[in-house]
């Protein structure tokens, strides 16, 4: 460990380090976080990706490896609480799942002062047992930050979390890392041997149930009977990859849509792209939906979770029902079909994401919540 200081201690936890929307708003906090302030030390329950370990490493104060498994809980566990001793963190913070629940018990058995976890998704998926657990949570619990006010509407009715215990707090994104970045579309394209003067579609994600994938396979395949020449690339891992690989087989666009996995470019992917397509039928804020902002590619999403509160519909973005594939590619067709509305989204999606969704901001807000909780523990534990 390094040398105590008068900084304060901050250990952020998650499962591992791979590509997905919540591992890179950790990776931006870490990246943007004040470190005159906060020391901050990374607890990763498993390895991950090497590349971004190597990156998250160059930011954080350490990264610990808990190499979690259920089987080794009992071995493990006290483990996690005697790091978190030992560091003396006067703050955790955890993200994910497994990772929220055990590193708040940890936390609260080594006596870190804060607890605090930031809430990505709904966790609709949550069994009755999994909702009381976190209900009783909520009393070794500091505050809960949500990326929606969705999410955070159902933290407290669903989960019984107090309001004030929780804030809405959005995800950011790095405005800058696009700025540079020159349209690639040419060997993006070349990549899967189209031409590039064919309309591009491309969305980023999870390959999974929320994303609803094949509904936008769905939407190709009509949008295609339109613009016959559009391409699309989804671009991500999941389990329900299976499912899109079907629908695309079903509809015959082995040719026009392609899957090539997790991406570690995708910026260079949102940039060369004409039209950013989001099928979801639930999400809390999608990190994709600000990067494909941010790089200036006009967006059609559903009408989902914490989109709305990002995007206006037909200022910013055009929105859709979910569930509604023929929606879908008529407002794809709209944008891929008219130069001045795909300007106009752009420009005003630019506009939005720099105002309300820079990840500089977002990184400023979570250190607020950090130093007012400290304080008010401190306050407490004084007597005053």
């Amino acid at each position: 460990m390094t040398v105590r200081d008068d900084r304060i201690r901050v250990c952020i936890m998650m499962p591992k380090c791979h590509i997905g929307g919540a591992e890179m708003q950790v990776m931006g906090l870490l990246e943007n976080i004040d470190r005159s302030r906060f020391a901050v030390s990374l607890c990763l329950f498993n390895r991950g990706l090497e590349s971004m370990e190597r990156d998250v490493a160059a930011y954080a104060e350490e990264v610990h490896f808990l190499d979690f498994r259920w089987r080794r809980f009992p071995v493990v566990f006290p483990k996690l609480v005697g790091y978190l001793r030992d560091g003396r963190f006067d703050v955790v913070h955890a993200h994910l799942a497994w990772a929220d629940l055990i590193g708040r018990l940890a936390a609260w058995f080594a006596g870190v002062p804060v607890r605090v976890t930031t809430e990505h998704g709904k966790g609709l998926w949550k069994s009755p047992f999994q909702v009381m657990l976190e209900k009783g949570m909520n009393r070794i619990t500091d505050m809960r930050i949500c990326v929606s006010r969705d999410v955070l509407r159902i933290r407290n009715e669903r989960e019984g979390t107090p309001g004030g215990k929780l804030v809405y707090i959005p995800n950011g994104v790095d405005c800058d890392a696009f700025a540079g970045i020159e349209c690639a579309k040419e060997k993006v394209m070349a990549e899967f041997d189209w031409d590039p003067a064919d309309p591009l579609v491309v969305s980023v994600g999870r390959i999974v149930e929320e994303k609803n994938y094949p509904l936008l396979v769905e939407a190709v395949a009509l949008l295609k009977k339109r613009i016959p020449r559009a391409r699309c690339v989804i671009a991500g891992d999941g389990g329900c990859r299976g499912e899109v690989e079907s629908a695309i087989e079903r509809f015959g666009l082995n040719d026009s849509v392609k899957l090539p996995g997790s991406r570690s470019d995708v910026a260079v992917l949102l940039c060369a792209a004409d039209l950013f397509a989001l099928s979801s039928i639930r999400e809390g804020l999608p990190v994709s939906l600000l990067e494909a902002m941010a790089a200036g590619t006009p967006v059609v999403s559903t009408n989902v979770g914490g989109i709305p509160e990002a995007v206006t519909d037909g200022v910013s973005a055009l929105l859709v029902p979910p569930g509604d594939s023929a929606a879908l590619a008529f407002c794809m067709e709209r944008v891929l079909s008219d130069d001045s509305l795909s300007r106009d989204l752009a420009s005003e999606a630019i506009r939005t994401v720099r105002e309300r969704f820079s990840i500089g901001s977002i990184a400023s807000r979570v250190e607020g919540i950090y130093g007012k909780l400290l304080a008010e523990k401190k306050k407490v534990s004084c007597g005053m």
